[in-house]
C-alpha cells in the first residue's frame, strides 16, 4: 500500500509533468511550483487541506470581556479571603468549561464512521481513518474521560471503539480503515510508535483517573505487546525503539504499572531503558540525548521523516527536542529515579549523578532569559535548532520536582518558580503557531505545578489566559475540526476540575454549576451549588488516587495525570456544614468520594443555592 505522503507525492509530479509537457514554461523556484500545485489541488478538494480545519487567530490581550470580570472579582475575593465568595465565582467559570467540554464532545460524536464506530483524525474526507497513533491518543481517550464525567448515557458507545479496535488489531494496536475495516500496513516501528502513544496518551491517561476498568485492562495488553515486539539492542537487552519520544513515554507508563501491580516485567525494561541513556547515551553525547540514537553504533540518527514528514532535516546535525515528541525522555527518567529511591532500591543511587547532571544541563540549554524553553536545540553545541517557545515547559518542570521530591529538597524550586512567574507574564502568545493546542499544552503545563507551588500571578494567569483557548471553539462545537481537539477536552475538563476542587456532580447537569475554594490556612473547602432548574443526584468528592488506583507512596506532578486538588481520606471524618441554616452532619471520607445526595429545586429568575463548608474535626 502506498502511503498518504507517498501518493500525494506522486500525485504532484504526475500534474508537474502534465504541465510541463503541455507547454507552460515553470519560471518559479522548484518548490515554490511545488506549492502552487499543491494549493490549487487543496482548493480543489484533490488533496487533503491543511490542517486545523477551522484557525481562529489568538483573542488580543487588551480584550474586554465579561469573563474577564469575573476573573477579576474572583482574585479581589481571594485576596480579602472571602472564600464564600470565591467559590461562587469560580462556580461560574468551572460551569463554562463543563459546557464546553460538553459540546465538543457532542460534535465529534457526529463525526464517527457510520460503518465501524470509529473516529477520523480530521473532519475532511481524507482523513477518514483510524490513525491510533493521532486519533487513539490525542483524540479518542479524551471524549471517553468526558462521555465519563459529563454524559455517562453515551459511556458505552465511546466504550466500543475501544472494543472494536482491539477485535480488530489483536494486541498490538493498528490503523484501520473506514468503511472496509481493514487494517492499514505499517512496518514495526510504525506500530510500536503506535501503541506508545496510544497507550501513554490515550490509555494511561483514562486510568489516572478512574482507575481499574476496560480501559487499564487494553493498557496492561498494549504494554505487554510492546515489550514483546522491543528489538533495538542496547548493552542491557533490547529496548522498544531509538527515540527518546517512545522510550521516555514508556519510562513513565511503566513506572506507573510496576507501582500498581509489580510486575517486575515493567521495572526491568524500564531498568534497561533508563540504563541505555544514562550510562551508554549521555557519556558519549555531552550530557544530553538527541532524538533519535543509534544504540548500535553509539551515535546520533537524524530525525525520522515517517513520523514527522515536515521536518527539518539537516545533514550532520541531530537535534533533541526539549518539547513534547522528544522531551518525555525527561519525566521518564525522573519517574522512575523516584520509584525507585521511594523503594529505597540501590538503582537510585547509581543513577543519582547520572541524572543530576542531565536535569543540571538542561537548566543552562536551550532557555531564554526568562526561563522558557525552546522547542529543540543541537545537543552539540548546545544552540537552539527551533528557536520557538515549548509549549510543554511543564512536563519538564514536572520531571524536576520529582526529582526533588525523591531526594527530600528543593533543589530545582526556585527555578520552576521562575519558569513559572515567565509564563504568567506571556499573553496571547502564539504557543504552536496559534493553534488550541498550543493553548492546552502550556495551560495544562502550569496545572500540574500549582498544587506544588502557590504563584498567585500563575493562578490569575490560568484564569485569565484559558479564555484565549475557549474562544477558539467553533459555535458547532468544534475546536478546529481534527484531532487535537481532544487536547482542548483534556485541559477544559482539567480546568474545570481545578475550579471545583475536584467536586464533580453525578449526574451534571448543564444548567447546575459548583465551584469550591479551598482556604488553606484553616483546610476549610467552601462550596457552592446553584441549579436553574430541578436536579437530584450526588456531589461526589476526589480521592488520593495516586495511592488507591496506583499504589505510590507519595503524590507527585506527573503528565497525562490528573492533579488532586482537594481529596477526602476514605477513612477519616469530616464535617459538612450548610451556611444557610448551620446544621452540620458527620461523614466519612468514603461516604464523600461516593457522594453528597442533594436536592436543588431550581429557578429561573436566581437559581437555587446551596452554600456547604467542608472540615475535618
Amino acid at each position: 500500500m502506498i502511503s498518504r505522503l507517498k501518493s500525494h507525492k506522486l500525485l504532484l509530479l504526475s500534474v508537474a509533468v502534465l504541465i510541463v509537457l503541455g507547454g507552460i514554461v515553470v519560471t518559479v523556484p522548484a518548490f515554490r511550483f511545488e506549492d502552487r500545485v499543491r494549493g490549487r489541488l487543496q482548493q480543489a478538494g484533490i488533496l487533503p487541506a491543511l490542517l486545523p480545519i477551522y484557525s481562529e487567530q489568538n483573542a488580543p490581550p487588551d480584550r474586554v470581556t465579561a469573563r474577564r470580570l469575573v476573573v477579576a472579582s474572583l482574585h479581589d475575593a481571594l485576596e480579602r479571603a472571602d472564600y464564600e465568595q470565591a467559590a461562587m465565582l469560580n462556580a461560574t467559570l468551572s460551569q463554562e468549561a463543563f459546557q464546553r467540554t460538553y459540546r465538543a464532545l457532542k460534535a465529534w460524536e457526529t463525526a464517527r464512521d457510520p460503518v465501524t464506530g470509529l473516529l477520523p483524525w480530521a473532519l475532511t474526507k481524507h482523513y477518514q481513518e483510524w490513525d491510533v497513533n493521532r486519533v487513539g491518543a490525542n483524540l479518542y481517550s479524551h471524549l471517553l474521560i468526558a462521555s465519563l464525567y459529563l454524559d455517562p448515557d453515551s459511556q458505552a458507545s465511546w466504550e466500543q471503539i475501544m472494543t472494536y479496535e482491539r477485535e480488530v488489531c489483536g494486541p498490538m494496536p493498528c490503523s484501520i480503515e473506514f468503511g472496509s475495516g481493514e487494517v492499514m500496513e505499517a512496518d514495526q516501528d510504525t506500530l510500536i510508535r503506535g501503541a506508545s502513544e496510544y497507550s501513554r496518551d490515550g490509555l494511561l491517561t483514562v486510568s489516572e483517573r478512574f482507575g481499574e476498568g476496560p480501559w487499564f485492562d487494553r493498557m496492561v495488553e498494549v504494554v505487554g505487546a510492546i515489550l514483546d515486539a522491543a528489538y533495538v539492542e542496547t548493552d542491557g537487552g533490547p529496548i522498544p525503539a531509538n527515540s527518546t519520544e517512545v522510550n521516555g513515554s514508556q519510562l513513565q507508563i511503566l513506572s506507573r504499572l510496576y507501582w500498581a501491580t509489580g510486575d517486575e516485567r515493567y521495572l526491568q525494561m524500564a531498568e534497561r531503558i533508563a540504563e541505555a541513556y544514562l550510562f551508554e547515551v549521555f557519556p558519549i553525547n555531552g550530557g544530553l540525548p538527541t532524538d533519535y540514537w543509534d544504540f548500535q553504533a553509539q551515535a546520533p540518527l537524524p530525525e525520522d521523516i515517517r513520523f514527522r514528514p515536515e521536518a527539518e532535516v539537516i545533514p550532520g546535525v541531530y537535534p533533541f527536542r526539549l518539547s513534547d515528541h522528544g522531551g518525555e525522555i525527561i519525566s521518564g527518567l525522573t519517574e522512575l529515579y523516584l520509584l525507585e529511591r521511594m523503594l529505597d532500591r540501590p538503582q537510585a543511587d547509581q543513577y543519582k549523578r547520572s541524572l543530576q547532571e542531565f536535569l543540571d544541563r538542561l537548566l543552562v540549554t536551550g532557555r531564554t532569559e526568562e526561563g522558557l524553553w525552546v522547542h529543540s536545540v543541537v545537543p552539540a553545541t548546545g544552540e537552539p535548532f527551533d528557536s520557538n517557545l515549548s509549549d510543554t515547559w511543564g512536563y519538564n518542570l514536572n520531571g524536576f520536582h520529582a526529582f526533588d521530591l525523591a531526594e527530600g529538597m528543593e533543589r530545582y524550586a526556585s527555578e520552576i518558580e521562575r519558569t513559572m512567574r515567565a509564563v504568567a507574564e506571556h499573553h496571547s502568545t502564539a504557543w504552536e503557531d496559534d493553534r488550541a493546542d498550543g493553548y492546552a499544552d502550556t495551560i495544562e503545563s502550569m496545572l500540574y505545578l500549582l498544587p506544588w507551588f502557590d504563584v498567585p500571578e500563575a493562578q490569575y494567569w490560568v484564569d485569565d489566559e484559558i479564555e484565549v483557548m475557549f474562544l477558539k471553539q467553533q459555535s458547532n462545537g468544534f475546536v478546529e475540526g481534527w484531532l487535537l481537539d481532544g487536547n482542548f477536552v483534556r485541559t477544559a475538563l482539567m480546568y474545570g476540575q481545578y475550579k471545583t476542587q475536584g467536586l464533580m456532580l453525578s449526574p451534571w447537569s448543564e444548567g447546575v454549576r459548583v465551584g469550591a475554594a479551598l482556604d488553606q490556612d484553616s483546610d476549610v473547602l467552601y462550596v457552592y451549588l446553584a441549579a436553574q432548574e430541578h436536579w437530584e443526584g450526588r456531589l461526589r468528592f476526589d480521592t488520593p488516587r495516586h495511592r488507591m488506583i496506583w499504589g505510590m507512596e507519595l503524590e507527585y506532578p506527573r503528565v497525562n495525570g490528573a492533579p488532586e486538588w482537594y481529596v477526602v481520606e476514605p477513612d477519616a471524618v469530616y464535617w459538612v456544614t450548610n451556611l444557610d441554616t448551620g446544621e452540620a452532619f458527620s461523614y466519612s471520607g468514603r461516604e464523600l468520594a461516593e457522594g453528597l445526595t442533594l436536592a436543588l429545586e431550581g429557578s429561573q429568575t436566581r437559581g437555587d443555592v446551596l452554600r456547604l463548608t467542608i472540615s475535618r474535626p
